[in-house]
């Protein structure tokens, strides 16, 4: 190994991929929201910002994706906090001790 190369434990790694899987199921979370509000609302068509009746997908399956991805994101949130929990309860002692 080269000076100064660090090797990722499968803790680290195990760490980053549910930390990315929350920072792309949330980055999805949010456009499917916009896309759900702005560009395809409910009402039949009042207020869009394209006229097509699908954007990409068509309404529902914004919907579906929305919701799956919505439980998707809160399972891994669980399982983050899950790992970080001894630290969670660490600060929030530490906190309360200051506070």
């Amino acid at each position: 190994m080269p000076v100064g190369e660090r090797v990722l434990t499968k803790k680290a790694k195990a760490n980053y991929s549910i930390d990315l899987g929350l920072f792309l199921t949330g980055l999805f979370e949010v456009v499917s929201g916009f896309v759900l509000w702005l560009i395809l609302p409910r009402g039949g068509g009042q207020g869009r910002l394209v006229t097509e009746e699908s954007f990409l997908w068509v309404r529902d399956t914004w919907i579906t994706l929305h919701d799956w991805v919505g439980v998707a994101f809160m399972v891994l949130l669980i399982v983050h906090l899950a790992l970080h929990w001894r630290w969670v309860t660490r600060m929030t002692r530490e906190f309360l001790r200051r506070a």
